[in-house]
């Protein structure tokens, strides 16, 4: 297949349990133009890499997988599909679905690409999904996060600025425009992940949120992220906001960059982030105290509130506690 119009990236790491059902949900989309199955499996100790085989050879002409015998994650805690899938599309368009994730409908795929074709001014589209977890299935459906005017009944469009706000987007939910340049725009970056991508994406273009539920999204412990403690994914994700603000001073970056150093310099000074809670070799070698956080963000602050924030930030958490302890005392004898 040389010239599909969508590349769907996939990336696994133990998802035995899951990645029959994700990669049937894929192969079955029913599309009047053709489409390629990119995997990356980060060397899975279980039986994800057999079923990926299994589709292969049933696929030869879709299903094209990179089968890694030495996890890459854990040498380098970055964007696995941008770092291997995402530089062999072929397509005008990307979806993404994780290994652990389903598309639902066969024509999940066929609907999304109709509407960035139809509608230029577009350059992403993503959608509700249905939450899997131990308890059940709940269907997430976003509403009222947005103005008013930009929403109906079938959903609503935002800019980058939404987005980085609320953070509403799932991956395995989500189709986009395939950057022309991709492979100079994300090399600017040390370690590129999925916000990068989106970023870019939502610079000069709008997107579109359908309150139609057009995949699953399996909640467990295992999986591409497993065993990452609450501290790490934060540190990593202070180290994303501050890159991309870095480069390209956005107003929204900074708004997101300047809450995680916040709660990263709290969480320092609490001693609520030690050093063990960081595993990834390649975090644990960036883990930052509070007093370099503190210097770095103090130039670029800008209102009283902003300084206000900072500083109350040096207050460890347990004095908080114990303030409001002591507060809910003395007025609620």
């Amino acid at each position: 297949m040389n010239n599909p119009l969508a590349s769907i990236l996939c990336i696994t790491y133990n998802h035995e349990k899951f990645i029959r059902l994700c990669l049937e949900s894929l192969v079955s989309q029913e599309c009047d133009f053709d489409f390629e199955i990119l995997i990356h499996d980060d060397a899975s100790t279980d039986g994800t890499q057999a079923i990926i085989k299994e589709f292969q050879q049933k696929y030869p002409d879709i299903v094209k997988p990179i089968l890694q015998t030495e996890n890459q994650w854990s040498k380098k805690a970055s964007g696995i599909n941008l770092r291997f899938n995402y530089p062999r599309a072929k397509g005008k368009y990307i979806a993404l679905c994780e290994g652990d994730d389903y598309w639902i409908g066969n024509d999940k795929l066929q609907k999304q690409v109709a509407f960035l074709e139809n509608n230029p001014e577009y350059s992403m589209i993503c959608s509700a999904y249905n939450l899997v977890s131990e308890e059940g299935i709940k269907s997430i459906v976003k509403k009222g996060i947005v103005s008013a005017e930009k929403e109906d009944d079938n959903g609503f469009y935002f800019d980058l600025g939404d987005l980085i706000k609320h953070w509403f987007a799932r991956p395995s939910t989500a189709l986009i425009t395939n950057l022309s340049d991709k492979a100079k725009i994300l090399e600017d970056y040390e370690s590129p992940f999925d916000v990068h991508l989106f970023y870019h994406i939502l610079k000069t273009k709008k997107g579109y949120y359908s309150k139609e539920i057009l995949a699953g999204y399996n909640r467990h412990n295992g999986g591409v992220y497993s065993g990452r403690s609450p501290q790490e994914l934060l540190l990593a994700h202070y180290y994303i906001f501050k890159e991309i603000y870095e480069k390209d001073k956005n107003k929204f970056i900074r708004e997101q960059y300047l809450e995680l150093s916040y709660k990263l310099i709290n969480l320092r000074v609490s001693g609520l982030m030690p050093s063990s809670k960081i595993q990834t070799p390649e975090l644990k070698a960036k883990i930052v105290t509070a007093r370099k956080v503190y210097k770095d963000i103090k130039p670029i602050l800008k209102t009283k509130n902003e300084r206000n924030r900072l500083y109350k930030s040096l207050i460890p958490l347990q004095l908080k506690i114990l303030k409001g302890k002591a507060v809910n005392l003395i007025f609620n004898k």
